[in-house]
């Protein structure tokens, strides 16, 4: 799951929601910023084609507010040096100074110890490092627009804090606000809680009634076919294919990751492209009946290569 991507869409969908919830924690941006006062800027900054997660530049203050969201921040060049350089492409283009929060969703090693600041020579630059599993939950609850983010947030009982989540998502009255955020809560949530429990406590169905998650998954699949079918091989085709439908269906029965692991090439392509088009177990069943499977593979497709 593209994290970064679902993140971008709750930022660029509640942009006020989260410049209001930043500045909680860093005094120098607005705080009663109504949604009408933020702009969500076009992201792809001139001279070479990089793309920041998300900016917005807000009028009545007079400034950019540049967002970067990452589950690890391991890069080529350093994520320093890449906030140093987006903050001068912004300034080519905008002359306003960007105020930068790296927004980091998971405590690894990396994020743990990610700087705030790039230096080389006589060259300084600062950002903020925000890590959400320090931030308290109790504050993304008190906003609908940052209930996905709530899953990541400190609390006394992580169960607790899942179970409180999808109450406040249930009292949603939007439903098709309900749907996406409820969609985007549970991936989120899964970068820290079981799934057996996350769909214990979350309804299932608001994956299928989410737009904006089937927009992600199918940016995700897209990707995810190019890269694998560009491998060109029979293995890399079955555990792409695993792969997807994992992705959206969870685990797999038996049966028919077994079904799968017999396909031919051509086969576990033709099922990768069509993951998107199943609605259920059931459909992806009826997919493979219909199609003689091979036992071409020899090899176990989980076995290390």
């Amino acid at each position: 799951m593209a994290y970064d991507n679902l993140c971008k869409y709750l930022a660029e969908t509640y942009p006020a929601a989260f410049v209001r919830w930043l500045a909680r924690h860093y005094p120098e941006l607005p705080h009663d910023m109504e949604a009408a006062e933020v702009e969500v800027l076009k992201t792809e900054l001139p001279v070479e084609p990089v793309r920041a997660d998300f900016v917005t530049f807000i009028r009545a203050a007079g400034f950019l507010l540049h967002i970067e969201f990452h589950l690890d921040p391991t890069s080529d060049p350093p994520l320093a040096f890449r906030m140093l350089d987006y903050w001068v492409r912004l300034f080519r283009r905008y002359r306003t100074p960007a105020r930068q929060v790296v927004l980091l969703l998971k405590s690894t090693p990396a994020a743990q110890e990610m700087p705030g600041t790039f230096t080389a020579g006589m060259t300084h630059h600062s950002f903020h490092v925000l890590r959400l599993w320090e931030v308290d939950a109790t504050e993304l609850l008190d906003d609908e627009a940052l209930l996905p983010l709530a899953v990541l947030g400190k609390a006394a009982s992580d169960e607790a804090l899942l179970r409180e989540t999808a109450a406040r998502v249930e009292r949603m009255t939007d439903a098709s606000q309900r749907a996406n955020v409820s969609a985007c809560a549970q991936v989120l949530a899964g970068l820290r809680f079981d799934r057996t429990l996350i769909r214990a406590l979350f309804r299932e169905e608001a994956m299928r009634e989410s737009v904006i998650y089937q927009e992600i998954i199918e940016r995700g699949l897209a990707q995810g076919v190019e890269r694998g079918l560009a491998q060109g091989s029979h293995l890399e085709a079955i555990r792409l294919a695993r792969t997807l439908l994992e992705r959206r269906f969870g685990p797999l029965p038996e049966s028919i990751a077994a079904q799968v692991a017999l396909l031919s090439r051509e086969q576990a392509e033709n099922l990768a492209v069509e993951t998107l088009n199943f609605d259920s177990l059931d459909a992806v069943r009826t997919w493979l009946a219909l199609r003689p499977t091979t036992s071409e593979v020899t090899e176990n497709p989980d076995k290390p290569s």
